[in-house]
C-alpha cells in the first residue's frame, strides 16, 4: 500500500504545475456592478463573450478561439502605430489638416495592465445559453474619449488568416458586454462571391481590426453601449498563404443620454440579435424539460406495475400462510 500511495503523491504533484497554467485552479473575475455610480477617469471594463454563426445563435465558441488580442500594447508602441497612422493619412485621426494631435492622442497614459482570456464568474442561466464570459485588454476610463488606441499589432499566419477567413465567410459575430449592457458585431465581410459557388476569382475577404465603442451616461451610470466596425480600416485577408500584419485598434465617444438607468434594457426589444437567440435557447430548454417529465412518468408507470404484482403476490402468499395457520389451530384444538 504505502509504495502505491508514494505513486499516486508524486503523480499529483507532478501535474499540479500543468494544472496552475492551464488555470484550473485560477480564480476567477467577478463582473462591474450594474448601476455604478462612476467618477470621471474610472476604469471602465469591457468583457467578451463568444462568437458563433449568426444563422445559429445555438452554436457559440469562446471569443479567444479566434486569434484576437489578448494583450494590449504599451504606450511607447500606440504612440510609434499613431505616428505611422498620421503619415499614411487614415481618416478620422488627425484634425483635418494633417497633424498629430498628441494633446488628445497621449492625455492618458496607457497602462497595457490589463489581460484577456481570463474567465469570469458566471450564473446558471448565462452557462446554459452558452456564454463564455472573459476579460479583455480594452483600456476603456469613464468619461474619456479615445481617438484612436492600438490594441496589439501581430502578425497573422496561414492558420490565423484561415481561422478569421472561415468565421467571416461562415458570418459570425462577436458579442461583448459592458456591465450588463451587450453589443454586437461582424468580424469581417466579403465582396463579390458566388451565392452557390462561393469564393471565386476575384472575390475578397476582409477583416475588421478596429473597433468604435459608443457610450451614453445619465447621472454617472452607464446605460447605452454600441460597438461598430470601420469600413476603411478593414484588412484584405483573402491570401491566407501570405503572412499579414493587423493593427487591431479601438477608439471610445461618451455621450449624455437622456435614457433613465431604469429603462435601458428597452433598447434591446427591437434587436435582431436577441430574438432568434433567445427563443431557440427557450424552446431548446422547455423541450429538455418535457422531455424529463415524460421520462419520469414512464418510469413511475414500469415501478408502479412491479410494485403492484409485488404486493399482489406478497398478500396471496399472507392469505394462504393464515389460513394453514387457522387450520393447525383447529387441529390442535379438536386434538384437546
Amino acid at each position: 500500500m504505502a509504495p502505491n500511495r508514494l505513486l499516486s503523491a508524486l503523480l499529483l504533484f507532478s501535474a499540479l504545475p500543468t494544472a496552475i497554467e492551464g488555470g484550473f485552479f485560477k480564480k476567477k473575475h467577478r463582473r462591474q456592478k450594474a448601476g455604478t455610480q462612476y467618477e470621471e477617469h474610472n476604469p471602465v471594463h469591457v468583457v467578451v463573450n463568444k462568437v458563433g454563426p449568426f444563422n445559429n445563435p445555438t452554436e457559440t465558441y469562446r471569443y479567444y478561439s479566434l486569434p484576437f488580442c489578448s494583450v494590449h500594447a504599451d504606450h511607447e508602441e500606440h504612440k510609434a502605430a499613431y505616428e505611422e497612422e498620421i503619415s499614411v493619412g487614415i481618416d478620422g485621426i488627425d484634425g483635418g489638416d494633417g497633424e498629430l494631435d498628441t494633446a488628445s492622442a497621449f492625455s492618458r497614459r496607457i497602462m497595457a495592465d490589463r489581460v484577456g482570456a481570463e474567465r469570469h464568474k458566471q450564473r446558471l442561466g448565462e452557462s446554459i445559453v452558452g456564454d463564455r464570459r472573459e476579460t479583455s485588454p480594452y483600456e476603456l476610463s469613464f468619461q474619456d474619449d479615445v481617438e484612436w488606441r492600438l490594441l496589439c499589432k501581430t502578425t497573422l499566419g496561414e492558420k490565423e488568416l484561415t481561422k478569421f477567413k472561415e468565421a467571416i465567410h461562415n458570418s459570425w459575430f462577436f458579442e461583448m458586454f459592458i456591465e450588463d449592457l451587450p453589443m454586437w458585431g461582424y468580424i469581417g465581410d466579403f465582396e463579390d462571391e458566388d451565392a452557390i459557388l462561393g469564393e471565386m476569382e476575384g472575390s475578397h475577404t476582409y477583416l475588421f481590426p478596429h473597433l468604435h465603442f459608443k457610450i451614453g451616461t445619465n447621472n454617472a451610470q452607464i446605460v447605452s453601449v454600441a460597438v461598430s466596425t470601420e469600413h476603411d480600416r478593414r484588412v484584405d485577408i483573402t491570401n491566407v498563404n501570405k503572412p499579414t500584419t493587423v493593427q487591431f485598434s479601438y477608439s471610445v465617444e461618451w455621450f449624455e443620454d437622456e435614457l433613465p438607468w431604469k429603462m435601458r434594457m428597452t433598447r434591446y426589444a427591437d434587436s435582431r440579435f436577441l430574438p432568434g437567440s433567445f427563443e431557440i435557447h427557450w424552446l431548446s430548454i422547455i423541450n429538455s424539460f418535457v422531455l424529463v417529465l415524460l421520462l419520469t412518468a414512464f418510469l413511475t408507470i414500469i415501478l408502479m406495475r412491479v410494485l403492484k404484482n409485488d404486493f399482489s403476490r406478497y398478500m396471496d402468499l399472507d392469505d394462504e400462510t393464515l389460513e394453514e395457520e387457522e387450520v393447525s389451530i383447529y387441529f390442535q384444538l379438536s386434538l384437546m
